[in-house]
């Protein structure tokens, strides 16, 4: 398997570790396109290795002056994971044009999705808030953005007008949108329509136990964030936690509504659910239920 990862450093090294992590290898190696040759590269990830799948980076790798060799490569890959970074986008156009056919090309730039969509509706007729619902239902993944924007023109190809029942429709929602949705409405005390999400959570597929876990994991974070923006920049705080800059906004934004105590009021009601669980005393789809029926 071949990626290929362009964009900004900190966004590729936050890639790189969910790579890392999924392939769950310990035979890693890292050159700089810069210093070593394309021949030394493929001669690694060619190697076999003897502790499961080897991952080999290649970083800078816009700058190989001449890549046929690494085109024969991407004909016929190995079995091994070769991840080819850039910090910016190809000039060599024949090279570009093989990388987006034969690997899994990640664009990771700070994106304004709402300008990127605004340019790329060609004809078609969007509103802001629909232009923003499209950028929840994808949690802003570029990517997906993309690809689902295309299926929206596609569908709605005779009227040229995309609207929300068209997003609900056509676009599968993304769990950690929805979990962001169920969290708003839960800081905002909504009873009705946290239950709401919280059963189209369970329609999905979704566990009890993954909700709280996940809801539990975010109020944490937030709890951490609430205290890290007091003394620390965003820059540092996107660094530190390896997040993406628009997720950042949403947490500052969660935080003008909800406040310290009650995210610690959450967390203990959370601990306390856990504990019970694990007596065997309660259960978690009652504890969540009773959760949001006293918001």
């Amino acid at each position: 398997m071949v990626y290929t990862l362009v964009g900004e450093k900190s966004l590729i090294e936050e890639e790189i570790i969910k790579l890392l992590k999924e392939y769950e290898s310990s035979d890693v190696s890292r050159y700089n396109m810069e210093d070593i040759s394309v021949k030394k590269v493929l001669e690694d990830v060619n190697t076999i290795s003897f502790f499961g799948k080897r991952v080999v980076i290649a970083d800078n790798f816009d700058k190989i002056s001449k890549g046929d060799s690494l085109i024969n490569y991407l004909e016929n890959p190995g079995e091994n994971i070769l991840i080819l970074t850039s910090l910016k986008n190809l000039d060599n156009k024949k090279l570009s044009k093989v990388l987006k056919e034969k690997t899994k090309v990640v664009e990771l730039f700070k994106y304004d999705f709402v300008s990127y969509i605004k340019r790329n509706l060609e004809d078609f007729d969007m509103s802001f808030m629909d232009i923003n619902l499209l950028i929840s239902y994808c949690n802003y993944d570029i990517n997906r953005i993309k690809n689902e924007l295309e299926k929206l023109k596609i569908y709605k190809i005779d009227s040229k007008k995309i609207v929300s029942d068209d997003i609900k429709k056509i676009v599968k929602k993304d769990y950690n949108s929805t979990i962001f949705n169920l969290i708003d409405s839960i800081n905002s005390k909504d009873k009705i329509n946290s239950f709401k999400i919280y059963k189209e959570l369970l329609e999905i597929g979704e566990t009890d136990e993954k909700i709280m876990y996940t809801l539990a994991n975010h109020y944490r974070l937030l709890f951490n964030i609430s205290r890290k923006i007091k003394v620390s920049s965003d820059n540092d705080i996107i660094s530190e936690y390896k997040m993406h800059p628009f997720r950042l906004t949403k947490l500052k934004e969660q935080l003008n509504i909800i406040s310290e105590n009650d995210i610690l009021m959450i967390l203990k009601k959370f601990s306390d659910i856990d504990i019970e669980v694990k007596k065997g005393n309660k259960s978690i789809n009652t504890e969540l239920v009773l959760f949001l029926e006293n918001l």
